[in-house]
């Protein structure tokens, strides 16, 4: 038993206590047969038969010693298998099972004791995850349990109750101490929480949190592959672009809250018009997107018409008030003769705009053989006209003065930063007109980094050259050149590096630049407005809000952005003097401000009488064409600036007077 317990042990010290005695009987049995002498034969008999006790007894000690360590490690080898967070089973040369830890037998639902002898491939049932079909383990010659041309690929281990976990395996053969294979040893490690996590990761990479819609990344994706089988496999798609109509009339009279649940319900509301196959995404704001996959044109513009009729019926009820919607669809084919991504893009956003500019809840399809509307191919040149002025330098700045109000107070002037384009006649482009282009081309963040990085430029030449004061004025405060930021450069997250480097490459006094953003952008984009301005803060820049008065009307977000400067919007300055109303608007706004530690600039000033009322109200600083018109951005030391002809729409009202001529004859006044 011994023996066959311990092989080792027992092959090593049975036979050679065994070879000692037998030594020491042939020793007795010689002396005896030499000496004929019994007693000494006795005698030494005796002492070899207690010497072969000893060493019997030697021998049994070291082999139940030996036993019970072996005995000790087994125990500690099954605790740590049994401890294991993994699934572990190990198989004779065969494949048949020979040992199964707690965790497989809850992973595969077989227990140990019914699994023992059975095949691996038959306890264990794991699946592509891909296919579904079944994958069978296979011993390998060496006692390695392979899945034949199945390495990298996602399985999952299917239990007897029906329960399946995505895993992944090791396995590693058993040898003996000749190396020879007497089975194999199989771990599964359950991966399921991690594949979740890294499908949740892919899912909210690709869809709209707030819809579930797929959103604007995911969508252009799946559109540059509808365009590929177009072209290669000459398949008819459709692009649908939809651009909800009177969706700003809800936000602004409920609120986002309001906003975010219509959005929502409509999400509902048009899956009902997809098919199967097509795919709804939401593009940003209010406009979204549908790609119907083998749709003919015809049954493109059917699926567009349900669509916007179903959005038409639709109503949409908040609290005590309810709503109706519209929406205005571009309808454009995806065939053989197609363009890229852009281009289809770009077709189905002009049909959008030509549907919402005759009359909104309109469907509007691309026709390759029309031409397009007049207005749309205007709008195209001036995007183009853009497009060359980046090349040709065809930018140029300009700045209009902020003139503070109360000389005697040693407010320093500031100036706003305006951008003017010329086309290819050398004309002056009304700043209308392109700046709306570039927007709705998404050209306007590049055109702001230009303005910005033209501007700083100047800055800092100029402030090298001493043409800007070193030392700040008698209140200590020093004056600014503002630029206006879009939102669009709000949300574009890589905004604050480019202004960081640009800053640290030409290291400008603090607060010598300062931002201007209107009301309604803060409002939109207020956290992604809070967190850029205190980024912008730390670099030494300030912060203006412009046109205050024309969105929310609210002071309560004030108190969360860290302004200095508040711009009262113009349609309350205009008419102040005759409307009690405005008047009582700007004071307020005014006094508001004070409390809050900003200073109040009055914009579109154009006449004396505005102007002695806002005296009168202690306002900081004024601006309009009554006090000084835009003149070209120029270095002082080439000879200062010029004063170019007004743009169409910037008439002033009265010839435009000296600003300090201006002041003084109000103050006298």
């Amino acid at each position: 038993m011994l023996r066959r317990l311990f092989p080792g042990e027992t092959s090593r010290l049975l036979p050679a206590s065994f070879t000692a005695l037998l030594a020491l009987i042939l020793l007795v049995a010689t002396l005896g047969y030499l000496h004929s002498d019994p007693l000494l034969v006795a005698g030494v008999g005796a002492l070899v038969i207690l010497g072969g006790v000893a060493i019997a007894v030697a021998a049994t000690r070291r082999v139940i010693r030996t036993e019970n360590e072996l005995e000790r490690e087994k125990e500690l080898a099954q605790v740590t298998l049994h401890s294991i967070g993994d699934g572990v089973i190990t198989t004779d040369v065969a494949g048949r099972v020979d040992y199964m830890n707690p965790v497989a037998e809850e992973y595969t639902g077989w227990g140990e004791s019914v699994a023992r002898g059975r095949m691996l491939s038959e306890v264990c049932h794991v699946v592509d995850e891909q296919t579904g079909q079944r994958v069978d383990f296979v011993l390998q010659s060496g006692g390695d349990a392979a899945v034949p041309g199945k390495e990298g690929v996602a399985l999952r281990l299917v239990s007897t109750g029906g329960r399946d976990l995505s895993i992944r395996y090791s396995r590693t053969p058993i040898r003996n101490r000749d190396g020879e294979p007497v089975g194999s040893i199989v771990v599964f490690h359950d991966v399921s929480q991690i594949r979740e996590m890294a499908q949740q990761l892919l899912w909210q990479a690709s869809h709209d949190a707030l819809t579930g819609l797929v959103n604007r990344l995911e969508f252009e994706r799946r559109l540059e592959k509808l365009i590929e089988t177009a072209r290669t496999q000459e398949r008819e798609h459709a692009l649908m672009y939809m651009d909800l109509d009177n969706f700003k009339r809800v936000n602004d009279s409920c609120g986002h809250l309001a906003g975010d649940e219509l959005l929502r319900q409509l999400t509902t509301v048009m899956m009902t018009c997809m098919r199967g196959s097509d795919t709804l995404a939401r593009l940003g704001g209010d406009e979204f997107g549908a790609l119907l996959e083998s749709c003919p044109d015809d049954q493109a513009l059917r699926i567009a018409n349900a669509t916007r009729e179903t959005v038409r019926e639709f109503r949409f009820v908040w609290e005590d008030k309810t709503f109706s919607v519209g929406v205005s669809i571009g309808v454009v084919p995806i065939n053989a003769a197609s363009g890229d991504l852009n281009q289809v893009l770009s077709l189905g956003d002009a049909c959008c705009y030509q549907a919402k500019s005759t009359g909104r809840d309109r469907v509007q399809v691309y026709r390759p053989q029309e031409p397009e509307p007049s207005d749309r191919h205007s709008e195209l040149q001036i995007v183009s006209q853009i497009n060359r002025a980046f090349e040709t330098g065809g930018f140029q700045l300009y700045r209009q003065m902020i003139a503070p109000l109360n000389a005697a107070g040693g407010l320093p002037g500031h100036y706003e930063v305006l951008v003017r384009m010329l086309d290819a006649s050398g004309e002056l482009v009304p700043p209308a007109v392109f700046m709306h282009a570039a927007e709705r081309y998404n050209l306007l963040t590049s055109l702001e980094r230009w303005v910005i990085s033209t501007l700083v430029e100047y800055l800092y030449r100029q402030w090298k050259a001493g043409a800007i004061p070193h030392a700040p004025g008698p209140t200590g405060e020093r004056g600014f050149y503002s630029v206006n930021l879009s939102g669009a450069s709000i949300n574009d997250k890589s905004f604050p590096d480019f202004l960081h480097n640009l800053l640290t490459r030409y290291e400008l006094p603090p607060g010598l630049l300062c931002f201007e953003i209107t009301e309604t952008t803060a409002i939109s984009n207020l956290n992604k407005a809070a967190e850029l301005m205190h980024d912008l803060k730390g670099m030494g820049c300030r912060f203006a809000l412009d046109d205050f008065g024309t969105g929310m009307s609210s002071f309560a977000y004030l108190k969360y952005l860290p302004v200095d400067y508040l711009k009262i919007a113009g349609m309350f300055i205009e008419d102040m003097v005759n409307d009690a109303m405005d008047h009582a608007i700007v004071d307020a706004i005014n006094r508001i401000s004070h409390i809050l530690g900003m200073h109040t600039v009055a914009e579109s000033v154009e006449d004396a009488v505005t102007l002695d009322k806002l005296k009168a109200l202690d306002i900081d600083y004024v601006q309009g064409y009554f006090i000084a018109k835009p003149e070209a951005l120029v270095d002082e030391r080439d000879g200062g600036g010029r004063t170019p002809p007004p743009l169409e729409g910037e008439q002033p009202r009265m010839p435009a007077p000296d600003p300090a001529a201006t002041l003084q004859r109000s103050s006298s006044g």
